[in-house]
């Protein structure tokens, strides 16, 4: 067991915060995870904010330590935000618990792929599937298998046939390809990592089926660029209110990512 108390950290708030979609709600503050091949379950006190992993000190240090950021003062990237920036100061304000995820940049294509047009729960369904379909067991939990995300291999393996049996719809060709593109060289994410923002998201949307949107989302929570901003209809939204002249990113640098996530954390929860 690892204990820790971090500073700008709230379980709740990066679970909805719609980085990531292998996150399993158990109870009020209390997850199962599933990333780099382990599975986690994390806990959080809210009366003092210390947060249990139930993970070896090995492992903390070598996995989880990066994967929730918690070598980056995001204390320090709130207070970059302007006085007279008043929506984004609340918004960072109330959500100052999100954290950017760093995920395998494979996966977070993948699934951003298949986040397209889907609500949260589809997606989550569909990236279990393949799972199940391609990935390799590693552990169990209620009774029931838990797998690892699948390599470009033996996602590779599958067919159309079996990619629309995981509910994918019309994104099952881009997974087809993306996948045989990877195994093939041609999509090479551990050589791309190397790559300047502009590349990096040329590269990405080069691919099948990736837009602007899917190539952000992958820039920002797989390759940690923290400057990438995905604009959905939350964001327009944004925009549309509060920036009718546009989100005024180059102020922001090279944080305009996490500002990103602030305001969509913000924005949804005062919608609902």
């Amino acid at each position: 067991m690892k204990t820790i108390t971090p500073s700008q950290f709230d379980l709740e708030q990066i679970a909805d915060s719609g980085q990531c979609f292998r996150w399993n709600r158990i109870s009020d503050y209390k997850y199962r995870m599933i990333a780099f091949g382990k599975i986690l379950n994390i806990e959080q006190d809210l009366e003092t904010g210390s947060v249990t992993m139930d993970c070896s000190d090995s492992d903390f240090d070598n996995i989880w330590k990066d994967y929730f950021d918690l070598g980056t003062d995001y204390g320090k990237i709130i207070e970059r935000i302007p006085e007279d920036d008043e929506y984004l100061k609340r918004a960072a304000s109330i959500c100052d618990g999100i954290r950017i995820i760093k995920q395998d940049p494979w996966e977070t294509l993948i699934t951003f792929i298949i986040s397209q047009r889907k609500n949260i729960p589809a997606i989550k369904a569909s990236v279990e599937k393949i799972c199940k379909a391609a990935g390799n067991v590693i552990g169990e939990a209620d009774g029931e298998k838990l797998y690892a995300f699948p390599t470009p291999k033996q996602l590779s393996s599958l067919s159309m046939d079996d990619l629309n049996a995981c509910s994918l719809g019309y994104r099952a060709q881009y997974i087809y390809k993306a996948a045989r593109a990877a195994v093939d060289g041609v999509v090479d994410l551990d050589k791309w990592k190397s790559l300047g923002d502009e590349d990096l998201f040329d590269k990405l949307c080069s691919l099948y089926g990736v837009g602007k949107k899917v190539a952000n989302c992958t820039m920002l929570f797989g390759f940690y660029r923290l400057d990438s901003f995905p604009i959905d209809v939350w964001m327009n939204k944004i925009q549309d209110k509060y920036y009718p002249e546009g989100f005024p990113i180059e102020a922001y640098r090279p944080y305009g990512g996490v500002m990103q996530q602030y305001m969509f954390a913000y924005e949804r929860s005062i919608d609902s």
